[in-house]
């Protein structure tokens, strides 16, 4: 049951006027003047309707996917709904800002009811171990695991958005990671990671880059029935795998800095 109007809360806990302050303010900030993100193909982004979206993310902090939900929600007025890590809402403070942004416990329940209402979820298919990359493995996507992400959108037959991020690897480069029991048990991370942080206590300011490409519309293409179908869903879990990947590398070649530089400047008219 939704929140009474006033309090702008749905079941979830997102705050739309929680995320319209950040957007004035701190993610304003970040965009435009710490990483000076540039982006490509939000006309992909639906204005209405279900849609998936899936994407790339590096490091244990989800600063990428909280820029995502900043550039759609300036572009369309919509708020993906990202699906969490455990690890991550594990702290009060961390937890509630996780959540007054729409980020939601990654389990297949919270999936079906995001999609069922028509909204915006963002998955990212390489799970943690995408997360814990190291750094010179940073653009090289890993594997997908269950392809649950496909299934969901076969089932309720919602387009699947590909997006891909440079620049966002290098705020926080992982050198090393150390397998931990205790830090598994207490945190449900599979790694300690190895950073820059706290010897540098803030995300490095480089320069990003993200790119959203044209919807994969499986809908279009196969029932619902074919979500039970795994030569289908590895068939669809390649494609997006091998459209992002050519992307990254696409951009990975025109970019000459890591801190400065658009590698979209041939795209400008």
């Amino acid at each position: 049951m939704l929140d009474s109007p006033e309090s702008q809360l749905d079941a979830f806990g997102m705050d739309r006027d929680f995320i319209e302050s950040c957007g004035k303010t701190l993610f304003h900030f970040l965009r435009k003047y710490y990483w000076r993100i540039e982006v490509r193909g939000l006309e992909h982004i639906p204005q209405a309707g279900r849609a998936v979206l899936a994407g790339t993310h590096r490091g244990f902090m989800p600063w990428d996917a909280v820029m995502i939900l900043h550039l759609i929600e300036r572009s369309t007025g919509r708020v993906p709904r990202f699906l969490v890590h455990p690890g991550l809402l594990k702290f009060g403070l961390m937890a509630n800002f996780i959540r007054n942004l729409g980020g939601v416990l990654a389990c297949r329940e919270n999936a079906d009811r995001i999609l069922a209402t028509d909204e915006l979820l963002g998955i990212l298919p390489e799970g943690v171990e995408g997360a814990f990359s190291l750094y010179r493995n940073a653009y090289k996507i890993g594997s997908f695991r269950r392809d649950d992400f496909v299934k969901l959108a076969l089932c309720h037959r919602a387009p699947i958005i590909p997006f891909v991020i440079v620049g966002n690897a290098e705020i926080l480069p992982m050198f090393a990671r150390i397998k931990s029991r205790w830090w598994t048990q207490h945190l449900d991370w599979p790694y300690l990671p190895i950073t820059t942080f706290p010897f540098i206590p803030v995300p490095l300011p480089s320069k990003w880059h993200i790119q959203f490409l044209p919807a994969i519309n499986v809908q279009q293409k196969y029932p619902p029935e074919a979500a039970r179908d795994r030569s289908v869903v590895k068939a669809i879990s390649l494609e997006v795998r091998t459209a992002m990947q050519n992307a990254l590398d696409d951009m990975l070649k025109r970019r000459r800095s890591i801190f400065w530089g658009s590698i979209f400047t041939a795209d400008r008219r």
